[in-house]
Protein backbone atom coordinates (compact mmCIF):
# COMPACT_ATOMS: atom_id res chain seq x y z
CA UNK A 1 0.00 0.00 0.00
CA UNK A 2 1.29 2.89 -1.15
CA UNK A 3 2.26 5.28 1.91
CA UNK A 4 -0.15 8.81 2.36
CA UNK A 5 0.15 11.59 5.31
CA UNK A 6 -3.12 11.45 6.97
CA UNK A 7 -5.98 9.85 6.46
CA UNK A 8 -6.96 8.09 2.98
CA UNK A 9 -10.23 9.91 3.18
CA UNK A 10 -8.81 13.29 3.24
CA UNK A 11 -12.20 14.57 4.71
CA UNK A 12 -11.40 13.69 7.87
CA UNK A 13 -8.33 15.37 8.36
CA UNK A 14 -9.96 18.61 7.59
CA UNK A 15 -12.74 17.54 10.25
CA UNK A 16 -10.08 16.28 12.60
CA UNK A 17 -8.69 19.61 12.34
CA UNK A 18 -11.36 21.46 12.89
CA UNK A 19 -11.76 22.97 9.62
CA UNK A 20 -15.05 23.26 7.39
CA UNK A 21 -15.54 21.13 4.29
CA UNK A 22 -17.84 22.24 1.60
CA UNK A 23 -19.66 19.48 -1.19
CA UNK A 24 -21.78 19.57 -3.73
CA UNK A 25 -25.09 17.41 -4.64
CA UNK A 26 -24.73 15.56 -7.67
CA UNK A 27 -27.67 12.84 -9.18
CA UNK A 28 -30.12 15.38 -7.93
CA UNK A 29 -31.84 18.95 -8.82
CA UNK A 30 -30.73 19.03 -12.21
CA UNK A 31 -26.80 18.02 -11.34
CA UNK A 32 -26.14 14.99 -13.25
CA UNK A 33 -23.92 11.52 -12.60
CA UNK A 34 -22.49 11.85 -15.64
CA UNK A 35 -18.73 12.42 -16.60
CA UNK A 36 -18.95 15.72 -17.23
CA UNK A 37 -20.40 16.53 -13.91
CA UNK A 38 -17.66 14.54 -12.62
CA UNK A 39 -15.37 16.10 -14.10
CA UNK A 40 -16.41 19.73 -13.21
CA UNK A 41 -17.10 18.68 -9.66
CA UNK A 42 -13.25 17.39 -9.11
CA UNK A 43 -11.45 20.23 -10.38
CA UNK A 44 -13.89 22.41 -7.95
CA UNK A 45 -13.91 23.92 -4.75
CA UNK A 46 -15.93 21.20 -3.08
CA UNK A 47 -13.99 18.60 -1.09
CA UNK A 48 -16.84 15.48 -1.43
CA UNK A 49 -19.90 14.81 -3.34
CA UNK A 50 -23.08 14.29 -1.79
CA UNK A 51 -24.98 11.40 -4.25
CA UNK A 52 -28.77 10.79 -3.74
CA UNK A 53 -30.14 8.05 -4.10
CA UNK A 54 -33.33 8.77 -1.71
CA UNK A 55 -34.91 10.89 -4.18
CA UNK A 56 -34.07 9.19 -7.29
CA UNK A 57 -33.83 5.83 -8.99
CA UNK A 58 -31.29 3.56 -6.55
CA UNK A 59 -29.53 2.66 -9.47
CA UNK A 60 -25.94 1.12 -8.12
CA UNK A 61 -24.47 0.69 -11.76
CA UNK A 62 -25.06 4.21 -12.66
CA UNK A 63 -23.41 5.17 -9.22
CA UNK A 64 -20.27 2.88 -10.08
CA UNK A 65 -19.73 3.84 -13.23
CA UNK A 66 -19.68 7.89 -11.60
CA UNK A 67 -17.23 6.65 -9.20
CA UNK A 68 -14.60 5.62 -11.71
CA UNK A 69 -15.14 8.69 -13.78
CA UNK A 70 -13.89 10.60 -10.73
CA UNK A 71 -10.17 8.97 -11.49
CA UNK A 72 -7.80 10.94 -13.03
CA UNK A 73 -5.47 8.45 -13.81
CA UNK A 74 -2.06 10.51 -13.51
CA UNK A 75 -2.87 12.08 -10.41
CA UNK A 76 -3.91 8.67 -8.74
CA UNK A 77 -1.00 7.29 -9.95
CA UNK A 78 0.83 10.08 -8.13
CA UNK A 79 -1.37 10.59 -5.07
CA UNK A 80 -3.02 7.25 -4.80
CA UNK A 81 -6.41 7.02 -3.15
CA UNK A 82 -6.46 10.49 -1.90
CA UNK A 83 -6.47 12.05 -5.37
CA UNK A 84 -10.18 10.49 -5.81
CA UNK A 85 -13.32 13.33 -4.18
CA UNK A 86 -14.98 10.87 -1.78
CA UNK A 87 -18.44 10.33 -2.46
CA UNK A 88 -20.98 10.16 -0.09
CA UNK A 89 -24.56 8.83 -0.80
CA UNK A 90 -27.55 9.59 0.81
CA UNK A 91 -29.58 6.19 1.14
CA UNK A 92 -33.30 5.64 0.14
CA UNK A 93 -34.40 4.14 3.35
CA UNK A 94 -35.40 6.40 6.29
CA UNK A 95 -34.21 5.32 9.50
CA UNK A 96 -36.90 3.58 11.01
CA UNK A 97 -36.75 1.36 8.80
CA UNK A 98 -34.07 -0.06 9.92
CA UNK A 99 -32.23 -1.77 6.31
CA UNK A 100 -29.53 -3.56 6.42
CA UNK A 101 -29.07 -4.74 3.12
CA UNK A 102 -28.67 -1.50 1.22
CA UNK A 103 -26.08 -0.33 3.31
CA UNK A 104 -23.91 -2.99 2.39
CA UNK A 105 -24.72 -2.86 -1.36
CA UNK A 106 -24.13 0.73 -1.35
CA UNK A 107 -20.57 0.55 0.57
CA UNK A 108 -19.65 -2.56 -1.66
CA UNK A 109 -19.66 0.34 -4.74
CA UNK A 110 -16.58 1.70 -2.53
CA UNK A 111 -17.74 5.04 -1.30
CA UNK A 112 -16.00 6.73 1.49
CA UNK A 113 -19.00 6.78 3.64
CA UNK A 114 -22.90 6.74 4.08
CA UNK A 115 -25.87 9.70 4.78
CA UNK A 116 -28.80 8.46 6.63
CA UNK A 117 -32.11 10.28 6.37
CA UNK A 118 -34.78 10.50 8.67
CA UNK A 119 -32.58 9.21 11.70
CA UNK A 120 -35.03 9.98 15.16
CA UNK A 121 -33.50 7.69 18.19
CA UNK A 122 -29.87 6.50 18.81
CA UNK A 123 -31.14 3.08 18.39
CA UNK A 124 -31.56 4.16 14.68
CA UNK A 125 -28.64 6.13 14.67
CA UNK A 126 -26.37 2.86 16.31
CA UNK A 127 -28.29 0.35 14.07
CA UNK A 128 -26.97 2.15 10.85
CA UNK A 129 -23.31 1.80 12.46
CA UNK A 130 -23.37 -1.40 13.01
CA UNK A 131 -24.76 -2.24 9.28
CA UNK A 132 -21.98 -0.40 8.04
CA UNK A 133 -18.97 -2.44 9.87
CA UNK A 134 -17.69 -5.52 9.46
CA UNK A 135 -17.34 -7.75 12.12
CA UNK A 136 -14.92 -7.68 15.32
CA UNK A 137 -13.50 -9.74 17.18
CA UNK A 138 -14.96 -10.71 20.15
CA UNK A 139 -13.41 -9.36 23.15
CA UNK A 140 -11.47 -6.37 21.04
CA UNK A 141 -11.74 -2.76 22.20
CA UNK A 142 -14.23 -1.65 19.36
CA UNK A 143 -16.28 -4.93 19.35
CA UNK A 144 -19.70 -3.00 19.56
CA UNK A 145 -22.04 -1.64 17.59
CA UNK A 146 -21.26 -4.98 16.78
CA UNK A 147 -20.57 -5.11 13.03
CA UNK A 148 -23.09 -6.79 10.59
CA UNK A 149 -21.57 -6.10 7.41
CA UNK A 150 -21.25 -9.24 4.75
CA UNK A 151 -17.84 -10.04 4.15
CA UNK A 152 -17.22 -9.39 -0.04
CA UNK A 153 -14.47 -6.44 0.04
CA UNK A 154 -12.55 -7.13 -3.90
CA UNK A 155 -14.75 -4.25 -5.28
CA UNK A 156 -14.66 -1.84 -2.97
CA UNK A 157 -11.01 -2.62 -2.15
CA UNK A 158 -9.60 -2.19 -5.93
CA UNK A 159 -11.55 0.91 -6.04
CA UNK A 160 -9.72 2.38 -2.41
CA UNK A 161 -6.25 1.06 -4.57
CA UNK A 162 -6.00 -1.53 -1.86
CA UNK A 163 -5.89 -5.32 -0.93
CA UNK A 164 -8.87 -6.74 0.08
CA UNK A 165 -7.83 -6.88 3.98
CA UNK A 166 -6.32 -3.59 3.80
CA UNK A 167 -9.58 -2.43 2.92
CA UNK A 168 -11.20 -4.35 5.29
CA UNK A 169 -8.91 -2.60 8.01
CA UNK A 170 -9.69 0.96 6.89
CA UNK A 171 -13.27 0.74 5.88
CA UNK A 172 -14.20 0.79 9.83
CA UNK A 173 -16.49 4.09 10.84
CA UNK A 174 -14.33 6.96 11.87
CA UNK A 175 -13.63 7.17 15.40
CA UNK A 176 -14.37 3.44 16.49
CA UNK A 177 -11.01 2.27 15.44
CA UNK A 178 -7.64 4.35 14.91
CA UNK A 179 -8.05 3.16 11.29
CA UNK A 180 -11.63 3.64 10.50
CA UNK A 181 -11.95 5.40 7.01
CA UNK A 182 -15.79 5.87 6.42
CA UNK A 183 -17.84 9.28 7.11
CA UNK A 184 -21.04 8.73 8.06
CA UNK A 185 -23.84 11.75 8.54
CA UNK A 186 -27.05 11.54 9.93
CA UNK A 187 -29.48 13.68 8.81
CA UNK A 188 -32.16 14.79 11.93
CA UNK A 189 -34.85 16.12 10.03
CA UNK A 190 -38.43 15.76 12.33
CA UNK A 191 -39.35 17.52 15.25
CA UNK A 192 -38.56 13.50 16.71
CA UNK A 193 -35.13 13.50 16.13
CA UNK A 194 -34.81 16.79 17.45
CA UNK A 195 -36.45 16.01 20.65
CA UNK A 196 -33.73 12.77 20.77
CA UNK A 197 -30.93 14.81 19.49
CA UNK A 198 -29.14 14.90 22.64
CA UNK A 199 -29.08 11.30 23.57
CA UNK A 200 -28.78 10.29 19.62
CA UNK A 201 -25.56 12.56 20.18
CA UNK A 202 -24.63 11.21 23.40
CA UNK A 203 -24.84 7.41 22.52
CA UNK A 204 -22.86 8.01 19.30
CA UNK A 205 -20.11 10.19 21.29
CA UNK A 206 -20.24 7.07 24.13
CA UNK A 207 -19.60 4.61 21.48
CA UNK A 208 -16.57 6.01 19.84
CA UNK A 209 -18.73 6.75 16.87
CA UNK A 210 -17.48 10.36 15.15
CA UNK A 211 -19.99 11.50 12.78
CA UNK A 212 -22.08 14.55 10.83
CA UNK A 213 -25.02 15.12 12.58
CA UNK A 214 -26.36 16.91 9.56
CA UNK A 215 -29.60 19.86 10.52
CA UNK A 216 -32.21 18.47 7.98
CA UNK A 217 -34.15 21.90 7.52
CA UNK A 218 -36.51 20.83 4.28
CA UNK A 219 -38.46 18.13 6.15
CA UNK A 220 -37.88 19.76 9.77
CA UNK A 221 -39.94 22.79 7.99
CA UNK A 222 -42.93 20.55 7.28
CA UNK A 223 -42.46 18.83 10.74
CA UNK A 224 -42.78 22.13 12.55
CA UNK A 225 -44.56 24.04 10.02
CA UNK A 226 -43.93 26.89 12.15
CA UNK A 227 -40.52 28.74 10.91
CA UNK A 228 -39.55 30.22 14.72
CA UNK A 229 -39.86 26.44 15.89
CA UNK A 230 -37.57 25.33 13.16
CA UNK A 231 -34.81 27.27 13.83
CA UNK A 232 -34.95 26.43 17.42
CA UNK A 233 -34.87 23.00 16.09
CA UNK A 234 -31.86 23.62 13.64
CA UNK A 235 -30.43 25.38 16.41
CA UNK A 236 -30.83 22.53 18.70
CA UNK A 237 -28.87 20.02 16.63
CA UNK A 238 -26.27 22.78 16.26
CA UNK A 239 -26.19 22.77 19.84
CA UNK A 240 -26.20 19.38 20.25
CA UNK A 241 -23.09 18.27 18.22
CA UNK A 242 -21.19 21.18 20.03
CA UNK A 243 -22.14 19.66 23.27
CA UNK A 244 -20.97 16.33 22.24
CA UNK A 245 -17.88 16.72 20.08
CA UNK A 246 -19.68 16.08 16.70
CA UNK A 247 -19.69 17.92 13.63
CA UNK A 248 -22.92 19.52 12.09
CA UNK A 249 -23.73 19.90 8.41
CA UNK A 250 -26.27 22.24 7.44
CA UNK A 251 -28.04 23.35 3.87
CA UNK A 252 -26.35 26.39 2.10
CA UNK A 253 -23.50 28.89 3.76
CA UNK A 254 -25.79 31.98 4.25
CA UNK A 255 -24.41 32.52 7.47
CA UNK A 256 -21.18 30.73 6.94
CA UNK A 257 -19.31 32.57 9.82
CA UNK A 258 -22.10 31.80 12.37
CA UNK A 259 -23.02 28.74 12.05
CA UNK A 260 -19.58 27.78 11.75
CA UNK A 261 -19.47 29.20 15.48
CA UNK A 262 -22.16 27.38 16.36
CA UNK A 263 -20.56 24.18 15.13
CA UNK A 264 -21.60 24.03 11.65
CA UNK A 265 -18.22 21.99 9.83
CA UNK A 266 -19.95 20.68 6.61
CA UNK A 267 -21.76 23.21 3.98
CA UNK A 268 -23.39 21.98 0.80
CA UNK A 269 -24.22 23.94 -2.51
CA UNK A 270 -27.47 22.63 -4.74
CA UNK A 271 -27.48 23.41 -7.88
CA UNK A 272 -25.83 23.19 -11.53
CA UNK A 273 -24.56 26.64 -10.84
CA UNK A 274 -22.53 25.63 -8.18
CA UNK A 275 -19.87 23.41 -10.82
CA UNK A 276 -18.50 26.78 -11.08
CA UNK A 277 -17.10 26.74 -7.54
CA UNK A 278 -17.73 27.42 -4.39
CA UNK A 279 -18.62 31.24 -4.06
CA UNK A 280 -16.38 31.99 -1.09
CA UNK A 281 -14.47 34.52 -0.95
CA UNK A 282 -10.73 34.04 0.68
CA UNK A 283 -11.80 36.11 3.67
CA UNK A 284 -14.57 33.81 4.13
CA UNK A 285 -12.57 30.38 3.66
CA UNK A 286 -10.08 31.80 6.17
CA UNK A 287 -12.67 32.47 8.62
CA UNK A 288 -13.67 28.62 8.55
CA UNK A 289 -9.97 27.01 8.68
CA UNK A 290 -9.88 26.98 4.64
Amino acid sequence: MTHVEGHLNPLLDHLEADRAIFTLWVNYYGVGADYQTAASAQASDYDFLLYDLEHQPYDLGQLRQFLWNLIDPADFAAHGRRAIKPVIPRLPPAGREMNEWVIKQVLDTGVAGLMFPHIETAEQALNSVAAARYAQAPGSPDYLPEGRRGFSPAVPARYWGLDAMEYVAKSDVWGLDPDGELLLIFIIESYRGVDNVRDIARQLSDAGVKAILWAGGGDLSLSYADPSRTQDGLDAILSAGKEFGLPVGVNQYSDLESDFAKGARAFFTLGPSALGGAPLTPEQRRAVGR
